[in-house]
């Protein structure tokens, strides 16, 4: 007997619009699911990864790259790889884009493998939009290519918005993507019904998007002057030093700060902080227990215009807490 095709979300949207709480949210719902999860992070250092609570054996994490590009061999090699599980019965896959991938070539890797064709389907695209910071990217060339390829918009942080802003957002979205089903969310919470269980993909509708989708090669450049770069220290962070650090680093460079996130260990407190932002937006929270038996360690990834790579390391590394020096007789 033939095994049903696995059915596969792409859920695409820019920097810290909210993808990986999207994720979280929709596998919390759906506990039923045993689903698998692929996510693609831009920078060197992965955060998203661990921040999803799917069962650990179920991830697969992609980093250093964006899968529409240079680490799309590692896609396909990750699909294949949660496919190939013995130990796991897979009922769905979710892939996770880094928030600067176009979805064009993503898609093109499903549609033109000729092995996947037959174990995986594509059943939407989602695209999470960023009601706060959406005009910041409208003009952006990936941004609007996910958002033209999306099967579902979901315009996220709409707590946020001024809601005079509403119907010209709404405007924009549907002068990009017409077509797409557009539900509004505050941190990503959307019903599961909505997100999963629908057929919504359209090949016909996305070759007139893009003619040239299932050619040999869809080629994909980024904006040359964005980058990532990443720190990690197992020092303790002192937590005024670093508020103070972060709140004058994005009164500087918000505007080219387009995303920033991490992973931090404050002194003896027991649990681990995430902290996330977008431009001039910020947020930190507690997480999880840092576990027994792990090195605890800070990590903070940067992803923007013009960084100053070894600025940032070093004004993050000097707010870890000092040690006092030895008083001099």
């Amino acid at each position: 007997m033939m095994r049903k095709r696995l059915p596969v979300t792409v859920i695409t949207g820019f920097l810290g619009a909210g993808k990986t709480t999207l994720v979280n949210h929709l596998l919390s719902e759906r506990r039923d699911c045993a689903i698998g999860v692929i996510v693609n992070e831009y920078g060197e250092v992965g955060i998203d990864g661990e921040l999803i609570v799917a069962d650990e054996n179920a991830i697969i994490e992609i980093r250093n790259g964006c899968i529409c590009c240079t680490v799309r061999t590692d896609l396909i090699h990750g699909v294949k790889a949660l496919l190939a599980r013995t130990d796991i019965a897979l009922d769905r896959l979710l892939i996770e884009t880094s928030g600067l991938a176009d979805p064009a070539p993503v898609l093109q890797t499903f549609l033109a493998d000729a092995e996947l064709l037959t174990q995986v389907e594509l059943e939407s695209v989602i695209c999470v939009a960023d009601a706060v910071n959406l005009a910041r990217h409208i003009d952006d060339d990936t941004a609007r290519e996910q958002i033209a390829f999306a099967d579902l918009l979901v315009i996220n942080k709409m707590d946020l918005l001024d809601p005079s802003a509403i119907a010209s957002l709404e405007r924009d979205l549907r002068r990009i993507n017409p077509g797409a089903r557009t539900v509004h969310s505050t941190y990503s919470r959307v019903p599961a019904d909505l997100l999963i269980g629908t057929p919504r993909f359209s090949l016909a509708s996305l070759l007139e998007i893009e003619p040239g989708l299932l050619e040999d090669e869809h080629d994909h450049e980024h904006d040359q002057s964005v980058s990532s770069c990443a720190v990690e220290t197992e020092q303790p962070l002192d937590a005024a030093l670093f508020n103070r650090w972060i709140h004058q680093l994005v009164q500087r460079q918000g505007e080219d700060l387009l995303r920033m996130k991490g992973i931090l260990q404050f002194g003896k407190e027991a649990r681990q902080f995430q902290f996330h932002s977008v431009h001039m937006l910020m947020e930190s929270r507690p997480g999880k227990r840092w576990p027994a038996d792990t090195v605890r360690k800070s990590r903070f990834v940067f992803i923007g215009r013009h960084l100053d790579a070894q600025a940032l390391q070093q004004g993050f590394l000097a707010c870890a807490q000092q040690v006092a020096a030895p008083a001099i007789a």
